[in-house]
């Protein structure tokens, strides 16, 4: 039995909004390191931004992609899906060393100061 195709398209705000925070996490980190929190930002560092910030984005919402094609097809199941998919973006969210909510709220007062 095939998928509604549009469920898909659905998830994908989902998955943009997790490759959003780990794009966020992931510039906030590098632009500390680099100590470009507090100056203006030369245009090669406003590219970097953008990159990073849209990079990890791309990355899940494609992956999503492929793996909703292979649901419809029927060679693969929703669980395996969503299985999949959450068990990615943990991972994505751990490696910027987010693994709580209270990583992000640290995160964020680390950013308004």
């Amino acid at each position: 039995m095939a998928e509604d195709s549009s469920e898909g398209n659905d998830a994908d705000v989902v998955w943009a909004a997790v490759g959003l925070v780990v794009g966020g996490a992931l510039n906030a980190k590098v632009f500390s390191a680099m100590g470009a929190m507090d100056r203006d930002l030369a245009p090669v560092e406003i590219l970097l931004l953008v990159a990073l910030l849209v990079a990890p984005m791309i990355g899940l919402m494609t992956l999503a992609k492929h793996l909703h094609a292979d649901v419809v097809a029927e060679k693969s199941t929703k669980a395996t899906y969503w299985t999949t998919m959450i068990g990615i973006s943990v991972t994505s969210l751990a490696l910027v060393g987010i693994t709580s909510i209270d990583d992000l709220i640290a995160l964020a007062k680390a950013m308004a100061q």
